[in-house]
């Protein structure tokens, strides 16, 4: 049985990894995927671990090792480092006959370790990208990221303001636009589930469901995920009829992270509502809204103008913090 070895840090995994790995298997009988961590990267070793783990598991032949050990940081094309990882490697895999790279560290690895080294795509002619190209902008490389390492990526935008500002039609149309997902504004359904009158129990059971709708969209979003509100606007409505706030559990408020804010701005015609106040309130929440953002030194822009006009600065504050190529 022939036994091969693919080593990496998959930071992050991509499209040309798994190419990699799969002509790797294609090429011998049992394969060991090695991920390589050191403390100094910022994505976590565990998640890229899951990444690999999830994208081979129902791959057989294929296993995913993982490594900390305080080795060189990798084994660049230098025979002096790779000279380290070939012993650490031969000691902790000596069943290897083979090693597939796209580097010209795989040879120094095979000639030290005295087994078979084979190339693929060393050129980066068949799927031309790198982890380097990925990390300086996920976002125009997005096609090349490989599905399970997607989510980590994805920007949350929320938008961002009081009552009748258009809200809702600006989250599906951003969400359109970039072939995304978006997280509607859950209380109007729960509202209208429950017979349309809001009571503290309602209030407590919409915090918990818009926040488990985000980690469910997020797993799909492509890019952005736009969400409508957050817990921050259930909270104040809370405050303004019952004068007290529900005490959510901490992964609501995590689940309510977002990268940036589109403030939506109440130069807009007030349409009356069954589930709205007054023209009156839309201006004392606005304000109070501006306050909370301000408290969170949360990134944000106000939205302002005709429908067009706000979708269009909507899109020029997403592309000017994240171009994408769109």
């Amino acid at each position: 049985m022939k036994h091969g070895l693919v080593i990496g840090k998959f930071f992050p995994l991509h499209n040309g990894h798994e190419a990699l790995i799969r002509f790797a298997k294609s090429n011998c009988d049992e394969l060991i995927v090695l991920l390589g961590v050191t403390d100094s990267e910022p994505i976590p070793g565990h998640l890229r671990y899951k990444w690999l783990w999830e994208t081979f598991r129902s791959e057989s032949g294929i296993r995913v090792e993982y490594t900390d050990d305080p080795l060189p940081d990798a084994p660049v094309s230098s025979k002096e480092v790779s000279k380290v990882w070939a012993d650490y490697l031969s000691k902790r895999f000596p069943e290897t006959r083979i090693i597939f790279s796209s580097e010209q560290y795989g040879e120094y690895l095979a000639e030290y370790m005295g087994i078979e080294h084979r190339f693929f795509d060393l050129d980066r002619k068949k799927i031309p990208v790198s982890g380097t190209m990925i990390r300086e902008n996920p976002y125009r490389n997005w096609h090349y990221l490989s599905s399970s390492a997607r989510s980590y990526f994805v920007k949350k935008i929320c938008i961002f303001g009081p009552e009748s500002t258009g809200k809702t039609v600006l989250t599906e149309r951003l969400a359109a636009h970039y072939k995304t997902e978006f997280v509607p504004e859950v209380a109007r359904h729960i509202i209208d589930d429950e017979g349309g009158n809001v009571t503290y129990e309602i209030i407590e059971k919409i915090g918990p469901a818009h926040a488990d709708a985000i980690i469910q969209k997020k797993r799909n979003a492509e890019r952005f995920l736009f969400v409508d509100t957050d817990v921050e606007i259930t909270g104040l409505f809370s405050d303004y009829y019952f004068c007290k706030v529900p005490e959510f559990p901490a992964w609501v408020y995590a689940a309510n992270s977002f990268d940036l804010y589109l403030f939506t701005e109440t130069d807009t015609p007030y349409i009356e509502d069954p589930q709205r106040d007054s023209e009156h309130m839309r201006e004392v929440f606005r304000n109070k809204l501006l306050d909370i953002l301000h408290s969170k030194n949360a990134d944000y822009e106000i939205i302002s103008g005709s429908w067009d006009e706000r979708f269009e600065k909507a899109i020029a504050a997403i592309e000017k913090r994240w171009p994408s190529g769109i």
